[in-house]
């Protein structure tokens, strides 16, 4: 199944993504060009920012990154990931945001 989820790149620009794998520790984010995303970003979970990982990029194809979660996460705050189909699929939890502390 796929999820949607966004970018914030430095200058607080989203770009829309889609994760076809994600694990507590990484990702696969498919996206359109991925030669135009930095090395380091934000990865937004839901929509409202409410779960979020910062990432590295360990490995680039021309439509796919494969990122390393690079911050901790506090277990007080938890999301769901949206299938990127918008079908009334059931919903798999999300990793919870970091904390900001």
């Amino acid at each position: 199944m796929r999820f949607e989820a966004w970018l914030v790149l430095k200058d607080g620009e989203r770009c829309d993504c889609t994760l076809s794998d994600i694990s507590h520790i990484g990702a696969r984010i498919n996206i359109p060009d991925s030669e135009a995303i930095p090395d380091n970003f934000v990865l937004f979970l839901a929509e409202n920012g409410s779960a979020r990982r910062r990432c590295r990029v360990i490995w680039r194809k021309p439509r796919e990154l494969g990122v390393k979660f690079e911050t901790w996460l506090d277990d007080r705050i938890k999301a769901t990931l949206v299938p990127k189909s918008g079908a009334a699929a059931p919903l798999k939890e999300a990793e919870p945001a970091e904390s900001s502390a």
